[in-house]
């Protein structure tokens, strides 16, 4: 298995940490250690892609509208190894900010969005992506945030946040983007 960041390069964003050895803790129960042969859970949104471009749009306007206030909030978003879901020393340090951020505005309801890089199958690539996003909803509900105010989406593939073909990229679009939900 490949591992990015292994040789301590960063990238032009930050420095993402070497997180591909599969370890125990985290908040990781209850997830197989081989997503490739995992149906993704019930309660697990996929993206899908609208033809007609309409509902799309509109999906397009509440991203954004939720990633402005993410941003504002200053909520951080969680990285992986490249092939894992495992959370690292500095991923559990940006979900222990967010939940602080969270139990201090209880009224607000959470999405934890899983991404990965442009390697592997669509199919792969949703299941692994739901696993990085449970693993980052789970962490969170152990550190005290009710998990009935996280809800979690896969893109898979779908939504990368760098199209480059470099390691350092892939490396940005391995993530858990934690974001508040728009009440539209």
């Amino acid at each position: 298995m490949a591992k990015g960041g292994a040789d301590g390069s960063k990238s032009g964003v930050g420095s993402f940490p070497d997180t591909g050895v599969q370890s125990g803790g985290g908040g990781l129960r209850g997830l197989d250690k081989n997503p490739s042969e995992e149906r993704l859970g019930s309660g697990t949104m996929l993206a899908k892609e609208d033809p007609s471009g309409s509902a799309g749009r509109q999906m397009d306007e509440i991203s954004r509208a939720e990633q402005a206030a993410s941003a504002a909030a200053g909520l951080r978003d969680v990285f992986f190894g490249y092939d894992s879901w495992v959370i690292s020393e500095e991923g559990r340090q940006s979900l222990s900010h967010d939940a602080e951020w969270m139990k201090s505005n209880p009224n607000a309801l959470v999405k934890v969005e899983g991404h990965c890089d442009e390697r592997g199958t669509v199919a792969y690539n949703f299941v692994l992506g739901e696993k990085r996003a449970k693993a980052a909803r789970n962490y969170l509900v152990e550190l005290g945030v009710a998990a009935n105010r996280l809800s979690v989406v896969s893109y898979g593939k779908e939504r990368p946040s760098c199209n480059e073909h470099a390691e350092s990229c892939y490396q940005q679009n391995r993530r858990g983007r934690i974001l508040i939900k728009s009440g539209k």
